[in-house]
């Protein structure tokens, strides 16, 4: 995800909603958008687990300005580069020969969670429970 950097103490309240606003960009469906967004809470900040990951984070906000000239840049621009930036060819923690397309790999990985491990119970009324 792509965002300017306004109320950075206030993110880890906003990270659900925009990370939710971000699976719908990419198709994700409704039932696994929820179960993202419940098994998120509380969001929590934290050292990181593989810093490749860091690094390739680098990479994509080094590579902004290629994608946006200079005092172009908007709220809607940034969701442009943002899905630019998906379709970049990745190699964190793996071989440089076994990349993925971040496009592509998210949605697999969610629906591989939520749909195959844990069956979503819609509820009435209500929002979606994981069971």
């Amino acid at each position: 995800m792509l965002l300017p950097a306004r109320d950075v103490r206030g993110l880890p309240a906003r990270l659900g909603a925009l990370v939710a606003a971000r699976l719908r960009r990419c198709g994700i469906d409704a039932r696994t958008i929820d179960a993202e967004q419940q098994a998120m809470r509380p969001v929590v900040i934290g050292p990181t687990v593989d810093r490749s990951v860091l690094g390739i984070m680098v990479d994509f906000a080094k590579a902004v300005p290629y994608h946006l000239e200079p005092g172009q840049w908007n709220d809607a621009t940034l969701e442009l580069v943002e899905g630019r930036l998906a379709e970049t060819p990745c190699h964190a923690a793996r071989s440089g020969d076994r990349v993925i397309f971040p496009e592509k790999k998210a949605p697999d990985l969610l629906r591989s969670k939520w749909l195959a491990n844990r069956p979503l119970q819609p509820t009435s009324g209500g929002p979606i429970r994981v069971m």
